[in-house]
Parts: structure tokens; C-alpha cells; sequence
């Protein structure tokens, strides 16, 4: 290092931190620590402070100071890396000039900070680098987003159109579009430095996320052609989408109304759909489809529209209490993430505000038969507290027995659920089709903890090489074999906490033990000297068979 300064003077580290931002001060103090500064030089004519920084190459820096009631006030800065300008390096070599670092040589300068003892730790400006938002660079303009609903067409016939512009600030105050294009962001048309850095690279980003439904589609881009004015997006079906919002508000990129006395659109909520279950009067209970926010205000919101295909977003109204006109531009907007996705059918029930009409006497067969399936579409509520969705129990695995005349017998594994008051069957088919009250989870790691080795039910077919219950049709026995899967076999499974329904009445198949009895009688056969009737009986607790 060269130049001592003769002269000792103080330097304000906290003014540097406000120039360049914490988290580029920060960045700063560890190049410093590192001692990647590797020369500085102090001109006391020009109140300059020039140095080398070693980065992804070695920098040349410049800082320019101003004397203040015997102080030095640090003004800005110059690098020779891509930011240019008050950046990291040129926090780095005021840090080492200043002697507040950890390099040796920093002392041979004689500045000093002036505000060391109020200055952060080490050890919170290197955390504070992680969060704070890096001061944007002099002359780089904010950009915005305008957003704004187009009408499809005809009342009734289309939905409206999400769309986006760009802005920027304009010479006499608010924003204008200008000539700003979402096709025409690349280094050809933007200059470097023209506009922030990272809103650049936001609105870029969102403009492929844009491009990525159409290159799906299989539709062919020229970017050199390209010069997209304004955005649809209602058709965005990324939740990278909410991610990129989350981002334009930590970043301060905001989003706009097209009439400026709208303002800004608020930061998106979160809600769901909610299936509402409710009575009225002799004419039964019907079924409507809501947007669900949690707060007071989500009954005034309208929701006009649904984002991508999916239906990961929504797009509403807040009621405009100033106008009568229902016009869309006159709206103020707000945007909604959902919890979940919303097929076509639940979104035009939300949209269209229908009400579907359940008769007197229907309730309990909705109630076990579709609701069941509802709650995988949509929670399911009722606000005027008619109608409680019926609890559904864990799956049971059972073995079901059915009993018919002559010793036949029918054996099928099944599922038992309990749904409200009943108790429903399903085949034992992971991937079989099956009501909405399956829990197809469940009842994987049911079978996955179930063995059943040496039980009998293999040679039966009933379990698989792994001795686990195996998705078969109904196997049929009859005679000795019914006996011995009802006398040996399913004791032996209930022992092993098997569940097994019986249907019908098994014969009372049991040990006869020492009551069976057999005789033997001969009586002489008449004209016969050599021969006799021999005659045997057999009788089993004092009945003779």
C-alpha cells in the first residue's frame, strides 16, 4: 500500500453501508478479512481513495470523499466490475483503509472509522447481508407491473383476461409503458443500468414462465421477432408464479392498476374452496361453491376469474362503492392463491354462483354416498350449520365369509370403512376405482405390515409370494374343505388380530371326541350255515348316523 496519510481523518462506515447496502457492506468486510484487497492508495488532493480488490479478477476501485467540520464524508464510489458502481469492493477497500478489518497492513493508513463503536459485529453484518435488499445503484429506474382485466367478449359469454404490462416512471410523475416490451428485455434493447438489475431479472423470468405454457403447446418462439406489449395471463398455470410475486415484493417491483387512482393491488391472499352445504325450508338443502378467506372482507371479494388451467389462483373484485357502472376497469383487484387446484366444474360453480338443489329426503344418501367424495375436491362446510359432514373411520382389512346350503362357502378380502352411521365395503384393489371415501395410503402400509406365513390362505390363493393378502377374485370351497378353513383356519387368523366377517350360518362343525360310538352285530343268514349279516352302526353323542 502507498500514500500514509499524514493528516489522521475519520470516515463515517456507516455512510458507506447506506450507499452500498448492507448486504453488499457486508460482502465487503469478508473480501476485506480475506485480505483479497491487495493495494490501496490515498491522494489527499483529490480525496481519493484508490485500490485492488481480488474477485473473479482483480478490480481497480475508486471512492471519492468530501471534507465535513474536519471529517471525511464518503460520497461514492467506482469499480471496474459488472455493478460498477458503490458495490462490494469499493466497501471493501474503505473497510481496509479505515483499519476496521482483520488484514495486517491496514494500519499503514491513516484512516480511521468514526463511528466504529456504534457500528454491527462482524457477525451481524455478514447475517444481514442474507436479508437486507442490496441499495439499487444510482440511475437504474424501478420498473412496474400494471395489471389490468380485459372483457372475453359478450356478458355471459366469456370470462375476462388477466393481463400485464410493463411500466416504468414516467418524465412528469406516475408510470408509462413507453416502448417497454416483455419480448424485448435482452441487452439489444435494454442498456445496461437503464433500469434495476434484479426488477430486470424478475420480469424476465416471468416472461418465461409466460413462454413455457405456449413451448409446451408445441409453439415455436422468434425472440428476435417477439414483442409482447402486454401479458395474458390467465392462462399461467406455474405456482412458480406465486413465488415470482413473493419475490416483486421483497424487491419493492410493485404492482399497479391501469387507472392510477386504484394505486397499488395489495400482496396476494391465500384461501380455498369450500363446498357450503345448506337448508331452505320445506324446499330441502343445496350446494354451492365459495371462496374461502378467512377474514371479514371475503364476502365482498368476486371472484371473476380462475388462473391456468388448473385453477391454482383467482382472480377478484373489490366492490366499487363510488360507481354505479359495473364496468371492469373501475374495479380494484385483488389476487388469491389457493390452497389446492379447482377443476372446470367447481370453478364455473364459483364464477356462475350456482346452487344445486338437494330434494327433501336426499340428504343422507348425499351425505354417504357423494360427500364422502367431495372433501377430495374441496372442503366441505355448511355456514348455516344444517348439515355435518359424516366421520369416516380408518380402513379395517377383513377376510369376508359368506355361508350358502350344502357346505359351500365364499371367501374375498375387503376394505371396511365406517361412514357416519354405516359401514361400507370396498375390494381389496389398490388401484381398483372405488368411492371418495378411500384412503388408498392407508391402506397400503395395512397391507405392507400384514403377513401371514403358514396360515392356511396361501393354498388357497388368497396371499401373495409374500405371504400378504393378495388381490384375487372370491374363492369358492364345499365340503371337508369348508370345514377345515371354519374349524382350523379362521380361529388361527383371529388369533393374528385378522379381522373376519361371517355371512350366513356355518354348520356347527366341532369335535366329537369320545361320544362317537361304533357297533357291530351278525345274525344268521336263513339256508345258510357259513354266512351272516354283518351290521355296523355309528352314532355320535346318542345319534345314530
Amino acid at each position: 500500500m502507498h500514500g500514509t496519510i499524514e493528516v489522521r481523518s475519520a470516515v463515517d462506515l456507516s455512510e458507506v453501508r447506506e450507499a452500498v447496502g448492507s448486504r453488499s457492506f457486508g460482502r465487503g468486510r469478508s473480501y476485506e478479512r480475506n485480505q483479497s484487497v491487495v493495494a490501496i492508495e490515498w491522494d489527499p488532493s483529490d480525496l481519493t481513495l484508490t485500490g485492488s480488490v481480488a474477485g473473479t479478477t482483480l478490480y481497480t476501485t475508486t471512492t471519492y470523499f468530501a471534507e465535513a467540520n474536519g471529517s471525511l464524508a464518503f460520497e461514492d464510489g467506482e469499480c471496474t466490475c459488472p455493478v460498477g458502481y458503490n458495490c462490494k469492493h469499493v466497501a471493501a477497500i474503505v473497510i481496509a483503509a479505515a483499519g476496521e478489518g482483520a488484514g495486517a497492513q491496514n494500519a499503514r493508513l491513516g484512516l480511521r472509522a468514526r463511528t466504529a463503536a456504534s457500528d454491527a459485529p462482524a457477525w451481524e453484518e455478514s447475517l444481514r447481508a442474507l436479508i437486507d435488499i442490496p441499495a439499487a445503484p444510482a440511475g437504474e429506474r424501478p420498473l412496474a407491473i400494471e395489471l389490468s382485466l380485459r372483457s372475453g367478449g359478450a356478458p355471459g359469454r366469456r370470462r375476462p383476461r388477466l393481463m400485464a404490462r410493463l411500466m416504468r416512471p414516467g418524465a412528469r410523475g406516475g408510470w408509462v409503458n413507453g416502448s417497454l416490451s416483455w419480448g424485448r428485455l435482452d441487452s439489444w434493447h435494454v442498456r445496461e443500468g437503464e433500469y434495476r438489475s434484479d426488477h430486470l431479472a424478475l420480469v424476465r423470468e416471468l416472461y418465461a414462465v409466460y413462454r413455457a405454457r405456449d413451448q409446451r403447446a408445441g409453439y415455436y418462439y422468434d425472440y428476435r421477432a417477439s414483442d409482447d406489449r402486454a401479458l395474458d395471463l390467465s392462462d399461467c398455470d406455474s405456482p412458480h408464479l406465486w413465488w415470482l410475486l413473493d419475490e416483486a415484493t421483497r424487491i419493492e417491483l410493485r404492482l399497479i392498476h391501469a387507472l392510477p387512482r386504484l394505486g397499488d393491488l395489495p400482496p396476494y391472499g391465500r384461501g380455498e374452496l369450500l363446498v357450503d352445504v345448506g337448508h331452505d325450508g320445506e324446499r330441502g338443502s343445496f350446494v354451492t361453491a365459495v371462496l374461502g378467506l378467512g377474514d371479514d372482507d371475503a364476502a365482498q371479494l368476486e371472484p371473476l376469474l380462475f388462473l391456468g388451467a388448473s385453477g391454482h389462483g383467482v382472480v377478484c373484485a373489490e366492490p366499487d362503492e363510488g360507481r354505479d357502472d359495473p364496468d371492469l376497469e373501475h374495479r380494484r383487484l385483488r389476487l388469491v392463491r389457493l390452497a389446492g387446484t379447482a377443476p372446470p366444474q367447481l370453478q364455473r360453480m364459483v364464477l356462475d354462483g350456482e346452487r344445486l338443489e338437494i330434494p327433501a329426503g336426499e340428504l343422507d344418501r348425499f351425505a354417504v354416498e357423494i360427500c364422502p367424495a367431495l372433501r377430495h375436491v374441496a372442503t366441505v362446510v355448511s355456514s348455516d350449520g344444517s348439515f355435518t359432514p359424516p366421520e369416516i373411520s380408518e380402513p379395517t382389512l377383513v377376510l369376508r365369509t359368506s355361508y350358502d346350503a350344502g357346505h359351500a362357502l365364499e371367501l374375498e378380502w375387503a376394505w371396511a370403512y365406517r361412514v357416519g352411521s354405516q359401514t361400507r365395503h370396498v375390494p381389496l384393489g389398490i388401484g381398483a376405482a372405488g368411492p371418495g371415501f378411500r384412503d388408498r395410503g392407508a391402506e397400503r402400509a395395512i397391507l405392507a405390515e400384514t403377513v401371514l406365513p403358514e396360515t392356511g390362505l396361501e393354498r388357497l390363493g388368497l396371499l401373495d409370494a409374500a405371504a400378504r393378502p393378495a388381490e384375487t377374485p372370491a374363492v369358492s370351497l364345499a365340503g371337508t374343505e369348508t370345514m377345515r378353513l371354519t374349524t382350523e383356519v379362521l380361529p388361527r387368523l383371529e388369533e393374528r388380530g385378522v379381522a373376519v366377517e361371517v355371512e350366513g350360518e356355518p354348520a356347527d362343525y366341532r369335535d366329537v371326541g369320545e361320544s362317537l360310538e361304533i357297533g357291530v352285530s351278525t345274525t344268521e343268514v336263513a339256508g345258510e350255515r357259513d354266512w351272516f349279516d354283518l351290521g355296523v352302526t355309528i352314532s355320535v353323542e346318542g345319534r345314530e348316523l
